[in-house]
């Protein structure tokens, strides 16, 4: 385990999760214990062509439910500098994670101008690829320019980058159901390796096709009540949900003296995993 030294501090959050967008609304989610499980509605996709409540139908799903955020896909382009043509081909994922950073920084007492041009690293976990999927099946003609970066995976991380004006490394991490948390520890080696001063991480996951829903099915190993139920001897597969989460991390020696000015408040790592090892 390391030493106070290399303690990270998370100084500011944004998130957008099933029960409510902000901390707020997810605390009070976690608080009241809510199921924010519900039937999966027709703008996401046709439940009566994929659901069979027999798991052993092929090509079904034995759900209909999920935890979703409200708003899907809502997001002023023109706030951050994306023509219309260019935000119809991004993925919902993108839009998402630039909306959190924004709160994150705001949530850390950072302006936008401030944070521009520092060297601030990005680090993602990002595993769905729904709306890749989704195009695969388009009409060539709907294609153009912005159409491969709206998908890519790895300018997910990138655009927030750009938007942002963040010179730090900008990477995009998929390593399935631990993508976040590898982020999350990439990113701390980032700041005690100097690579950064500071750095967003976080994850996205966005529901808008079935063919997870089949193969999960398929597994066994999703709820068809769409609900995880960990240590009950109810369980019967988990639950799947969507949402946006951003964490802001400096050294918390660097921003210790600083707190006053920044008007954010410090949530130290504490984690083991997470310190250095020597």
């Amino acid at each position: 385990m390391g030493d106070a030294e290399d303690d990270i501090a998370v100084i500011g959050i944004g998130c957008n999760f099933p029960g409510g967008e902000g901390l707020d609304n997810f605390w009070k989610v976690l608080l009241e214990g809510k199921n924010c499980a519900v039937p999966i509605p027709n703008e996401r996709f046709d439940c009566s062509q994929w659901y069979d409540p027999d798991n052993n139908k092929v090509g079904k799903s034995c759900t209909d439910k999920a935890a979703l955020i409200d708003g899907f896909n809502e997001f002023d382009h023109k706030f951050f500098g994306i023509t219309e043509s260019e935000v119809e081909q991004m993925d919902p994922q993108q839009k998402y994670l630039l909306q959190c950073t924004y709160r994150a920084l705001e949530n850390a007492g950072i302006p936008m101008e401030k944070a521009s041009g520092t060297r601030t690293g990005v680090y993602l976990g990002l595993m769905n690829r729904d709306y890749e999927q989704l195009t695969g099946g388009i009409s060539p003609n709907i294609l153009n320019h912005w159409t491969g970066t709206g998908l890519a995976m790895s300018i997910a991380a990138n655009r927030i980058s750009y938007v942002f004006n963040f010179t730090g490394p900008s990477v995009s991490i998929d390593s399935a159901c631990s993508s976040s948390l590898v982020a999350l520890h990439f990113a701390c080696q980032a700041i005690r390796q100097g690579d950064c001063e500071m750095a967003l991480c976080g994850g996205v996951s966005c529901i808008i096709q079935p063919t997870v829903f089949v193969a999960l099915s398929m597994a066994k190993m999703i709820s068809p009540e769409g609900t995880s139920k960990p240590f009950s001897s109810r369980a019967d597969g988990y639950g799947r949900g969507e949402g946006c989460g951003i964490v802001l991390l400096k050294p918390l020696k660097k921003f210790s003296s600083k707190s006053a000015e920044l008007n954010g408040e410090v949530y130290p790592l504490k984690c083991c995993s997470l310190h250095h090892p020597n």
